[in-house]
Order: C-alpha cells, then sequence, then structure tokens
C-alpha cells in the first residue's frame, strides 16, 4: 500500500450505495425557501440533518449550519453569518473540486452526506515535512499543511494550458505552471504591477524566478492563469499566517508516492 491517502474500493461502494437510496427518496419543498427559488428537502435520513438544498442568495439556520461544516472541514474561511454569498458559494465549488464532481456553487441536498463522509485528502504523507504546501492542478486545489494537519483546501487556477503573446519574451509561449518540488523564496506584499506586461497581483509568494502563488480578482473553476497558482484576494489575506519564506511547494498532476522515511538508529555505532 502506498504512502498517500487514498480512498478504499469498499467505502466507496458504502458512499455510493447511501446516495443513491438517499436519491430515490421523495423530494418535498422546504418551508425555510428562498423567495426567488423554492428550496428542496429531501426527506429525513437516519443520522444527518435535514438534507436541504441551497443557492446563492439564500439566508438563514441551514446556511449557518452550512457554513459551519465547510469551515471545519477546511472549505471556508469567511464569517459565520448565515448567508448565502459569494464566499459561501467559492467554499461549495471548492468541496465539489474535492470530491471531483461537478464544480457548481450550488449545495445539493446530497452535498450533506457527501460532507459528513468525506474521504481524506488524498495527498502524499511526507514525514519529514510537516509544514508544506500541496497544490494537486487535476482538481485545482490547493492544500497547506502545518504540524502534519490539513490547515485549510483553497482553490486554485493554474496554467491554461494554451498559448498567449508574452510582451516579455517577445513570442508565443505556453501558458504552463511547472510541476515538480520547490519552496517559497521571496515575497510582495499588497498588489504590485509588473512594469513590462502591465499584470498585477496580491500578495505574492515566489517559489521560482517567474511563478508563486498570488491573489487575483478573477479565479475560475478551471485552469486559467499564465503559469501562476492564483487563489482569491481574501485567501491570500488568509495565507499570510500560514506561510513562510522556505516552506516546500509541492506541485502535481496525481498523488505521488513518497518513499516513508528512514528510521533513525537507535544506537551509534562505536
Amino acid at each position: 500500500m502506498g504512502s498517500s491517502f487514498h480512498l478504499g474500493a469498499g467505502l466507496r461502494a458504502l458512499r455510493l450505495g447511501v446516495a443513491l437510496a438517499v436519491a430515490c427518496a421523495i423530494l418535498l419543498p422546504s418551508t425555510s425557501a428562498s423567495a426567488a427559488e423554492p428550496a428542496i428537502t429531501i426527506e429525513p435520513v437516519y443520522g444527518f440533518n435535514p438534507l436541504i438544498a441551497l443557492h446563492q442568495g439564500d439566508a438563514g439556520s441551514a446556511v449557518t449550519r452550512l457554513q459551519e461544516a465547510l469551515r471545519d472541514k477546511g472549505f471556508y474561511r469567511g464569517e459565520i453569518n448565515g448567508e448565502f454569498d459569494t464566499a459561501t458559494e467559492t467554499a461549495v465549488i471548492t468541496l465539489h473540486k474535492f470530491l471531483d464532481v461537478s464544480r457548481t456553487g450550488s449545495f445539493n441536498a446530497l452535498d450533506w452526506i457527501r460532507l459528513a463522509l468525506l474521504p481524506g485528502p488524498q495527498i502524499p504523507i511526507r514525514w519529514d515535512e510537516p509544514d508544506r504546501v500541496e497544490i494537486d492542478t487535476t482538481r485545482q486545489l490547493l492544500f497547506v499543511i502545518r504540524n502534519h494537519r490539513v490547515a485549510g483546501i483553497l482553490p486554485t487556477s493554474t496554467g491554461s494550458g494554451g498559448t498567449y503573446y508574452s510582451v516579455r519574451n517577445g513570442r508565443n509561449v505556453r501558458a504552463a505552471t511547472p510541476h515538480g518540488d520547490f519552496q517559497l523564496n521571496w515575497r510582495q506584499y499588497g498588489w504590485n504591477c509588473d512594469s513590462i506586461t502591465g499584470w498585477c497581483v496580491y500578495n505574492y509568494w515566489g517559489f521560482t524566478k517567474f511563478y508563486g502563488i498570488h491573489g487575483y480578482r478573477n479565479v475560475p473553476a478551471y485552469p486559467a492563469s499564465h503559469g501562476c497558482t492564483r487563489v482569491h484576494t481574501w485567501d491570500s489575506d488568509w495565507l499570510d499566517d500560514y506561510l513562510f519564506i522556505g516552506m516546500p511547494v509541492h506541485i502535481w498532476r496525481e498523488v505521488p508516492e513518497v518513499p516513508p522515511q528512514q528510521p533513525k538508529p537507535l544506537y551509534q555505532a562505536l
């Protein structure tokens, strides 16, 4: 068995069975529906709170419960205000990325079960790196690890894979994010604009000479950058308390197999 977190086939089958069973339940209109569009509730399922679908613009105790649940799982870093706002919608999209399902901003009734039965993060175990950043370019997620624990799961947008004309290089280049093992080696505070390209980025953390992690106003749910790792500006502010110069950064498409750390000898030879 590899050194990565993987979801067992049996557990997958169990969760699929639960989801299919609930999907066969009768859908009833909820009394806590928003004015624009009635919310939908699935009949109660033993062991779960009411399974109510939520969308941007909804408000109330169900949204508060959702925000708290998303916060506890590392997806939400906003205010617990009971309002399904942009930050809440972004956290729902991040959850859907994590689960590798359709990346919508609507929280489906069945998502309550998915959230409660959330699998492991499916990132490599690196026993010799208690603090690090893992960037999964397939799911478009950035994991912040502190003291061997996932401190936050952030949505990101990496290199689009397309081509664009580079003013700096005077030719067409590919918008690709470098993959491999790096470390944060320099940073900039606040908004900074490149004097050559005119591009402006926020709270930049560089892991190569030309690529880094930074806040940006547009962070879609798919790869769209010129090669850097975009995060939302509010997430970039949150990162300030967790990142540091010298912190390892690992970027990959598939979960890499990392050999276990060699045990230290019990004694030194004389």
